[in-house]
């Protein structure tokens, strides 16, 4: 796996509901999957500014973990909506929908996202390195 730090964030656009609010989002991918047979497709730190919307579609073949580090976060889906809050996960399974609105407030949060067991099940058995003693 490729692994990266928090050092420099990445801007990018996110759409926002209030007019007064920031237009961009921090980004930095910790993680991406950077070798064969990985069921990690990325972990993710992101700061949302208020009024930010992240969204999840089933387009992006994943299933996703949302770790709320800071801020109170709307979870919207289709089964309703749910405010989260610092130290909550939600679990976006694959073919859902889903958006994080930060309209209450900035948030911090670490996104992972995975394979679909569907994927990763097919995929051919790992067998670790064996290192000569």
């Amino acid at each position: 796996m490729i692994i990266s730090t928090t050092a420099e964030a990445v801007q990018a656009a996110a759409t926002t509901a209030a007019p007064d609010a920031d237009a961009t989002a921090a980004w930095v991918c910790l993680v991406r999957r950077g070798m064969l047979h990985s069921e990690c497709e990325a972990v993710e730190h992101w700061t949302l500014p208020r009024g930010a919307v992240l969204t999840t579609t089933p387009q992006h073949g994943v299933e996703e973990v949302l770790l709320v580090l800071e801020g109170e976060p709307l979870l919207v889906t289709a089964s309703g909506e749910r405010v989260l809050r610092a130290g909550q996960l939600a679990l976006v399974p694959h073919g859902c929908r889903a958006r994080l609105l930060t309209d209450r407030g900035p948030a911090r949060l670490i996104t992972v996202r995975t394979l679909v067991a569907s994927v990763s099940e097919g995929l051919p058995p790992r067998v670790p390195e064996l290192v000569p003693s």
